[in-house]
């Protein structure tokens, strides 16, 4: 059985190596042992396989792609997700549409369609959420700054103030016009890699691949015809230690964790997913959430949602994206939604389903 370990790993830019740390333990296909038999002997035969590493959005995107032209597949994706980086979603890079939306809140920016529509439709999960997903949490993240080498713990009272930033209800869309108020800031982290597995599955259909597996960061491609087996990173182990195995079809798999990107200031450990309404890392009873969708943008945006809410408040909103999940609590226990009851097994016996 060929296993991609469903797991978050360290970011490779130089801030991130001096950090505990959508990084330190990130959604990527680990062993080249467990990659080796993906693919059937014909296509080695025939020199139809590619693999590539390559870094992006401050993580590693790999790649294993077969078909005829999966070496220019393998190219135009890695250039794709720079691109996008670069000139869409970041908001560090002053280039991008997000940046420039936040160096220009209170004012109507003129944005690509692409972000345009990425913006709208993750949107619609932050109300559909009940903004357990807010995009505007932007002031939030670089106050904590966690992932980074200037991570803090923030008084009480810049979070109170940053806390007023707050509320994706009030950003403003007019096709590819786009208002924040002023002083709020766009963060898209939640979304930005799984935009980026969307783009690339675009690309496979484009080159006629038969099959795709492309990791970046956070969130997994899985392209083309027969089944794949996704390991889920155990919380509680190493980064290639998996607790149990989801057996898919063609999708988009996240996972948002609360062992992901860490600061820890006094004994007490903090984790990078914010809550927009404490302003504080979000406390749900879970560690860890995996999604498993079509979409790549959705896949990542419910993980984080589904984090934020908790178990059984997150059910209503994966039922409404038709979305599927393996949630792991504290406690070691794991719950499944009814899609992949037939499809997930535990591999670690420290786990149990609920």
């Amino acid at each position: 059985m060929n296993i991609y370990a469903l797991k978050r790993g360290r970011r490779l830019l130089p801030e991130m190596n001096k950090s505990k740390s959508k990084m330190l333990p990130l959604i990527m296909i680990v062993a080249a042992v467990a990659l080796a038999g993906l693919v059937t002997l014909d296509y080695f035969r025939g020199n139809r396989e590619y693999t590539k590493n390559d870094i992006a959005m401050g993580s590693v995107v790999s790649q294993k792609l077969t078909g005829k032209r999966a070496q220019k597949a393998a190219e135009e994706i890695i250039n794709r997700i720079s691109y996008i980086e670069s000139n869409n979603l970041s908001m560090n890079v002053s280039t991008s549409d997000i940046s420039r939306i936040n160096d220009k809140s209170g004012t109507l920016v003129e944005v690509s369609d692409d972000t345009a529509a990425w913006l709208s439709t993750t949107l619609d999960v932050c109300r559909s959420s009940n903004y357990a997903l807010d995009i505007t949490v932007g002031a939030l993240t670089k106050l904590w700054g966690i992932g980074s080498d200037t991570a803090r713990v923030p008084a009480q009272s810049e979070i109170d103030n940053a806390l007023k930033t707050v509320g994706a209800k009030n950003v403003y869309i007019s096709g590819n016009k786009v208002r924040i108020p002023a002083t709020q800031m766009l963060d898209l982290g939640a979304i930005g890699k799984g935009i980026a597995c969307d783009e690339a599955k675009i690309i496979a259909e484009k080159q006629e691949l038969e099959r795709a597996i492309v990791s970046v960061g956070g969130s997994i491609l899985l392209y083309g015809k027969g089944d794949f087996n996704v390991g889920i990173r155990d919380p509680s182990g190493d980064a290639n230690e998996y607790m149990g195995i989801i057996k898919t079809k063609a999708a988009c798999v996240s996972t948002s964790g609360n062992y992901e990107k860490v600061l820890t200031f006094k004994g007490k450990t903090y984790h990078h997913i914010l809550s927009p309404v404490t302003g504080y890392p979000a406390e749900s009873g879970l560690v860890s959430v995996t999604i498993v969708c079509d979409s790549g943008l959705l896949s990542d945006a419910l993980s984080t949602a589904s984090f934020v809410l908790g178990y059984e408040s997150s059910l209503s909103l994966l039922e409404k994206y038709n979305a599927q999940a393996v949630y792991i609590f504290e406690d070691k226990s794991v719950a499944v939604t009814d899609g992949l009851k037939d499809s997930f097994s535990i591999k670690n016996s420290d786990y149990r389903l609920r």
